[in-house]
């Protein structure tokens, strides 16, 4: 597994320089989640964490073409906004090129975007950690909230993200992702069960 972070890494290396530190910080902000996790294996969160961005500097253009080129199916809201797929085209990536076959560093790096429902808790760190890493906060000061619920509830976290997505999405006149939707919406129901 060493090799395979290292060959990320250095791949990452060669990213824009912003997104390579952001890259970074993600790493560092999911090392620091995972260590309220005994259960996770910290060579899987280092994996992912450096591998969610791989695909991230593609253009639109070249995100579609990449995501068909893989196979993947490209939702109408993805055609819209191919932002969206880095993480599904990412992932494979990491499959493909990087020979990464562990199915929970491959679906951290495919949902770390959207979310969706029935998250690891691998995928909801790295999901966590790249929204509240030091320079998104700095740029979208809302996001010091989610920070602060990650830090005793990862759910509570996502779900305070999702829901300011949602506002966002609605005054921009942006469409939902149907995953950012299943994942709320179970969050949500979670979280009336358990009051």
């Amino acid at each position: 597994m060493r090799a395979k972070v290292e060959a990320v890494r250095e791949a990452v290396a060669r990213l824009p320089r912003g997104l390579a530190e952001h890259v970074q910080r993600v790493t560092a902000e999911a090392d620091r989640l995972a260590t309220g996790f005994k259960e996770l294996d910290r060579a899987q969160v280092a994996l992912a964490a450096w591998g969610h961005d791989i695909a991230r500097a593609l253009s639109p253009q070249e995100l579609l073409a990449r995501a068909r080129g893989f196979g993947l199916e490209v939702s109408p809201v993805e055609e819209e906004a191919p932002i969206l797929l880095h993480g599904p085209v990412g992932a494979e990536i990491l499959r493909q090129e990087y020979g990464i076959d562990d199915p929970q560093v491959l679906a951290a790096a495919r949902f770390h975007s959207t979310g969706r429902a029935e998250m690891s808790l691998l995928e909801k760190v790295i999901f966590v950690a790249d929204k509240i890493e030091p320079g998104k906060v700095r740029a979208s000061p809302a996001l010091a909230r989610v920070r602060e619920l990650a830090d005793r509830d990862l759910d509570a976290a996502i779900l305070e993200y999702l829901d300011q997505m949602l506002i966002v999405a609605r005054e921009e006149g942006w469409p939902l992702h149907p995953q950012a939707v299943a994942a709320r919406n179970e969050l949500l129901l979670a979280r009336r069960q358990r009051e």
